[in-house]
């Protein structure tokens, strides 16, 4: 159960707000749970129990789409204020092989499955604005697959490494060897060689649990060649 403070910060966080009954509104008070992983924990084990949609609070959550095979890709990383819709329809059934973590420790609301799909079935505004938000993640997908399709390795890491430098707003990154790979759909020694080639080049400089970027316009030139 959500205590007053936290309940409002749902509904104000949630973009159909104006559309949610009194009555869902506390129902998703009695039923919704804030929760907090540490960095590096996994989320996605919590699906199984039948959530719905997690409101993130604060940290960073990355949705990874996992093979038969244990491969992983990063398809969505969702930050502050943003939310994740998981089950129930309309949501994708591709995302039944997906994969939740917090990449930084992270606090977010979690809403049941239960009330998601009351909130979808109570508006059909509500129900757009899911499916909007859906199809925002699809094109997610594709850009991805467009990228991995068509930029060679060197151009994603220089790309994923400026990206995170938008983000995390420092030149110094906390991230690892694995994280990266997941996201750029290559191998963690892959990876590693790379920045190691990297490093001897003086573009980057790497720590345990850090990548380091010392010369960002070069970087900028590998993403765009």
């Amino acid at each position: 159960m959500l205590n007053d403070r936290d309940h409002q910060i749902l509904i104000n966080l949630l973009p159909f707000r104006e559309h949610i009954t009194p009555e869902l509104s506390e129902s998703l008070r009695r039923h919704s749970q804030v929760r907090d992983w540490y960095a590096g924990e996994k989320i996605s084990d919590l699906s199984r129990t039948g959530i719905g949609m997690i409101v993130v609070l604060s940290g960073r959550v990355r949705i990874s789409l996992v093979s038969a095979s244990a491969h992983q890709v990063t398809i969505s990383v969702e930050r502050r204020e943003d939310i994740v819709y998981i089950g129930g329809n309309p949501a994708p059934q591709v995302l039944n092989n997906f994969e939740l973590e917090a990449e930084i420790d992270t606090r977010a609301i979690v809403v049941p499955l239960s009330d998601f799909e009351a909130l979808l079935h109570s508006d059909l505004r509500i129900e757009n604005t899911v499916l909007r938000a859906v199809l925002g993640l699809f094109n997610a997908i594709l850009f991805d697959m467009q990228n991995f399709l068509f930029l060679d390795l060197s151009q994603r890491l220089a790309a994923h490494l400026l990206f995170e430098y938008s983000q995390q707003g420092s030149l110094s990154l906390a991230t690892t060897h694995q994280r990266i790979a997941n996201s750029i759909a290559s191998s963690r020694e892959v990876v590693s060689r790379m920045l190691k080639q990297w490093e001897h080049a003086d573009i980057v400089r790497l720590s345990r649990g850090r990548v380091i970027i010392r010369d960002a316009a070069v970087l900028r030139r590998l993403s765009e060649e």
